[in-house]
């Protein structure tokens, strides 16, 4: 195993923030691919929602599209990130935000603290998100 030099960790950490910041660009744009493009889509992927259920790839994006594509804007606030450099292909992010979204009805939707953490492999120069997972306070909606 390769040892990791203080500036492959910084590259590295560089790298992983430009994933997370795609994300963000991609659902405060409704842009679905952008969001998910950095997401594995093989067999391999899980996902493990707030309430406890584990997701395949294909089950995440649908409730994502299905929520999304009711919004007319979505924002998302970063609180905090941390990244944790395990190899030169293996990275784990651990991110705090919070959400805001008006919907095309109207109502507001607001989540004062949601958190995930991402689990990133690099294969053929590119991190791929090959596990997740989220939690947050309770969604809170007002008026339409």
């Amino acid at each position: 195993m390769k040892t990791l030099t203080p500036e492959d960790r910084t590259r590295i950490t560089r790298e992983i923030h430009d994933v997370l910041d795609r994300l963000i660009r991609g659902c405060e744009t409704l842009d679905m691919d952008l969001a998910f493009g950095m997401f594995d889509r093989s067999d391999a992927f899980r996902m493990v929602a707030g309430d406890g259920t584990l997701c395949t790839f294909a089950e995440y994006y649908a409730n994502n599209v299905a929520y999304l594509s009711q919004c007319k804007s979505f924002m998302l606030d970063t609180i905090g990130t941390n990244v944790l450099v395990l190899r030169d292909d293996l990275a784990v992010l651990t991110w705090s935000y919070r959400v805001a979204a008006t919907l095309e009805s109207g109502s507001r939707h607001r989540i004062d603290r949601a958190g995930a953490t991402f689990v990133l492999q690099k294969e053929d120069e590119q991190w791929r998100v090959i596990r997740y997972h989220e939690s947050s306070s309770p969604l809170q909606e007002t008026g339409t």
